[in-house]
């Protein structure tokens, strides 16, 4: 297997661009990752699409049009767009997308099946113009479908969000009068593409299908806890080495934001226990070598933000406040700025520790919840988590 990818592009100007092939083993599986714009620091960075030449040309994620890009990411902090990014081409990321299946030796009409990881944004707002391109059917797991088919699904979203975010006490975003950015009230969402008819969803793991035939050597594996829905496949035959496609899961050098993290821990667990895996291939950031060394880094990743959280709740806290302590984050997390994912990567971990009783909600202020912690040593509050991650049984049923 060529483990470096042999590179068909370079990367481009804002470290997208790039087009690169991995062969697998038995030479009858290639994987082509392609790359296209997605905004860094503000948002997750390039988004990696992947495309699998086996049985069926199979295209996995889409990406997200430049021009919803550009203002999506910008709008939502309530900041302004950078001018190297204002003038990138409204279909920059559909440009690199059909310049890397051009570079694979394919045209995006030969895709016989999208495969979607999850339904977040950035990777399946392409999909309906790559569906009216290649005429092939498109397939998810049935716990996004309503994230990714619902036309107007961003902006329930966008509307439980400010509920959300108000009850962690986090600064809400200023209006914004420049005409350059859109508002998603102001949004007709059936012209813009903001859904994706799915026309068979996954239910369950095994061989990915298409027209009612197994594909070998693409494998589904369910891994919720990025989404409820997010799916990976495991690319390679039995027996050989193999490769995981793995979405927004496991993700190097960020961490994946966790929409709920008991499930999610669960699922590092699971990630742990795959056989044959020598290369994880993420939706952004770099190449994961070592699949086991990177699920043992997020594991103690999270144990440290528990513990954070935990003494920092000695007196009374928000999530608002477990968000911007210090060193909570990598880069420090501006208190006055509408700061979504921080916030609400904080209150995952504040509703994991009150499912163990370390946390209490003590107060409601203003609509803002306030946690305390019990008074116990850390150690004895860790350990009943480990002991929850391990009982299947037991699920969240409130979400904060």
């Amino acid at each position: 297997m060529n483990l470096a990818g042999n590179p068909l592009k370079r990367t481009q100007k804002l470290d997208t661009g790039r087009v690169r092939r991995f062969i697998l083993p038995d030479r009858k599986i290639r994987v082509t990752q392609i790359t296209t714009f997605c905004p860094d620091i503000i948002g997750p960075g390039p988004t990696h699409l992947y495309l699998i030449e086996n049985d069926a040309l199979v295209l996995l994620d889409t990406g997200i049009p430049t021009k919803l890009a550009k203002r999506f990411f910008y709008d939502s902090r309530n900041q302004i767009i950078p001018p190297e990014i204002e003038a990138l081409p409204e279909d920059y990321s559909k440009q690199e997308l059909l310049e890397g299946l051009h570079l694979a030796g394919h045209s995006i009409k030969d895709v016989d099946l999208l495969v979607i990881t999850h339904g977040h944004p950035d990777h399946f707002l392409m999909g309906r113009w790559i569906v009216e391109q290649a005429n092939c059917p498109v397939t998810a797991h049935a716990l996004d479908t309503s994230d990714i088919c619902n036309p107007w699904g961003m902006l329930e979203m966008w509307f439980n969000l400010r509920q959300r975010t108000m009850a962690m006490g986090m600064p809400q975003p200023k209006g914004v009068s420049d005409s350059n950015h859109f508002y998603m009230e102001d949004v007709n969402p059936e012209s813009i593409g903001f859904s994706l008819k799915v026309d068979f969803p996954i239910m369950q793991e095994g061989l990915l299908t298409l027209n009612h035939s197994s594909l070998k050597g693409i494998e589904v594996k369910h891994l919720p806890g990025h989404s409820p829905g997010s799916v990976g496949l495991i690319v390679g035959q039995e027996g050989s080495e193999k490769v995981l496609l793995c979405g927004d899961v496991l993700l190097s050098p960020i961490t994946p934001h966790p929409d709920d993290l008991l499930t999610y821990l669960r699922t590092l667990e699971k990630l742990k226990n795959l056989q044959d895996i020598v290369l994880a291939l993420p939706a952004h950031g770099k190449v994961i070598r070592n699949v086991k060394a990177r699920v043992d880094f997020l594991q103690k990743y999270h144990r440290q933000r528990l513990k954070i959280t935990y003494k920092t709740c000695r007196k009374p806290c928000s999530a608002w406040d477990i968000a911007t302590l210090p060193d909570y984050f990598d880069i420090a997390v501006d208190p006055s700025k509408f700061n979504p994912l921080a916030g609400n990567e904080a209150l995952m971990h504040m509703e994991v520790l009150q499912m163990v009783q370390g946390l209490k909600r003590v107060s409601i202020n203003k609509g803002v919840h306030l946690f305390q912690n019990q008074g116990e040593p850390f150690e004895e509050v860790y350990n009943r988590i480990l002991d929850l991650v391990k009982d299947q049984r037991i699920n969240p049923i409130m979400r904060y």
